[in-house]
């Protein structure tokens, strides 16, 4: 188990412990001492190793040797590895609370890299600056796209400091940057138009792990007009399965991409066969970056990969040019008097009003006692719009079923570690 930041000395020790035959179980410093312990017992590491021992919240933990350290020893270490061999075990933060040990071989890794370098062109030449925690399945797959191209990564403490950040953008001249839509929507209140200095030698830019909001994508396709903007699809189990560029899917705002190169992807129906094009299903995803399994649980693996093809629990549809739309996780539609509503679209529409700058959206109990249950929207918005205003613009765009009939203004929404809305907390709230 390895504890750490964005370091050096955590990405030396990541491959050192594949290069020894071990599976790296990287956890973020973020992580409770709760959670911590609970890990412990599920994956019993023969190692811990941590930059502060003291935030590993374990007794047995090592500090990590320092790169002087390194220096005392001119020791080779053979590889013990091939690609079957299990290499990560990654712990998704899950948007319930309930964690998942995703397991992933030397395979499935070499070939998300591949992918990823494939589509983004990711070059030798390039200096990249990643803010986004090593720790995490996004930052973990830049690090390994490092390791099969040789570029310069400049590794940031993440986004607490954004002038901090820009600055190491113009100071180091970037050529890439991966960041989460939250860093975006920073960086354009930081700086605004002047991050288009930045556009004179940014090459590209990665977006993951959420999705972007349209004026946040309004601000990245102004300010860096050159500039490759590739945004992910992706799971912890299927590391970047689809890619959208936003300058050339930009007549298709609401997709989120294609299939990535050597990814297949299908819409299914309950049974598994296949869907024409416009109608939804569960999104299917096949390709040699689909982990191994669950850790120790044999059953939820049997479940969800079925004759190569990866369940991804997700909703959504291809149109007739093979683009995919997200319409929302399984469990997170909500029962409207019969009719199925997926919060993700009226989450979209809510985010395009002036003013509102998050929103999320579940069910909640039909005060009238009519429905079921009625749409309520959490958002983070500024003093204005008022909440009549902001229904009366969503009336103008959805359906009347899909109508938010409750709203709850938030200082922030309860999100997980890699900045997943926590759904089922807001739901929680609503059945108290």
């Amino acid at each position: 188990m390895l504890f750490g930041e964005n370091s050096i000395t955590f990405s030396v020790a990541y491959f050192a412990i594949h290069a020894a035959g071990g599976i790296a179980v990287p956890i973020g410093s973020d992580v409770s001492a709760e959670s911590v312990q609970q890990l412990l017992e599920d994956c019993a590491p023969s190692l811990v190793l941590a930059e502060n021992p003291r935030n590993a919240s374990a007794s047995a933990a090592r500090p990590l040797p320092t790169p002087e350290q390194w220096a005392e020893s001119d020791a080779a270490l053979e590889p013990r590895c091939s690609v079957e061999n299990p290499a990560d075990l990654l712990f998704t933060t899950g948007t319930t609370g309930r964690r998942k040990g995703v397991l992933l071989s030397h395979g499935n890794i070499a070939s998300a890299a591949t992918n990823i370098n494939a589509f983004v062109g990711t070059s030798a030449d390039d200096i990249e600056v990643v803010p986004i925690p090593l720790s995490h399945s996004f930052g973990l797959g830049r690090l390994r796209c490092w390791a099969r191209i040789g570029h310069s990564l400049v590794l940031e403490p993440g986004l607490r400091n954004p002038a901090l950040l820009y600055k190491r953008l113009v100071d180091t001249k970037a050529t890439g940057l991966a960041i989460v839509p939250a860093g975006v929507a920073l960086l354009r209140r930081l700086v605004g138009a002047r991050f288009a200095e930045v556009g004179a030698h940014l090459r590209y830019l990665e977006l993951g792990s959420a999705a972007v909001s349209p004026e946040d994508r309004r601000f990245l396709i102004d300010t860096l007009p050159t500039t490759r903007i590739c945004h992910h699809y992706g799971l912890t189990e299927a590391s970047r399965a689809a890619f959208c560029e936003l300058h050339r899917d930009w007549a298709k705002p609401s997709s989120i991409g294609r299939p990535a190169p050597n990814v297949e992807i299908r819409i299914a129906d309950e049974q598994g066969r296949s869907l024409p094009a416009a109608e939804v299903g569960e999104i299917l995803v096949r390709g040699g970056m689909v982990m191994q399994g669950y850790w120790q649980q044999a059953e939820l693996t049997r479940g969800t990969l079925r004759d190569g093809w990866l369940r991804s629990g997700d909703e959504g549809w291809m149109d007739d040019d093979g683009y995919l739309y997200l319409r929302g996780r399984k469990g997170d539609l909500i029962n409207v008097g019969g009719l199925k509503v997926a919060p993700h679209e009226i989450e979209r529409r809510l985010c395009e009003i002036p003013g509102v700058r998050e929103a999320a959206c579940v069910g909640a109990p039909d005060p009238r006692g009519v429905l079921g249950q009625v749409v309520k929207a959490f958002i983070v918005a500024d003093a204005e719009p008022s909440e009549l205003e902001i229904a009366e613009r969503l009336r103008r765009v959805l359906p009347e079923h899909e109508l938010p009939r409750l709203f709850e203004r938030v200082a922030a929404l309860p999100k997980t570690e890699s900045g997943k809305i926590k759904r089922a907390e807001l739901r929680a709230r609503e059945v108290r």
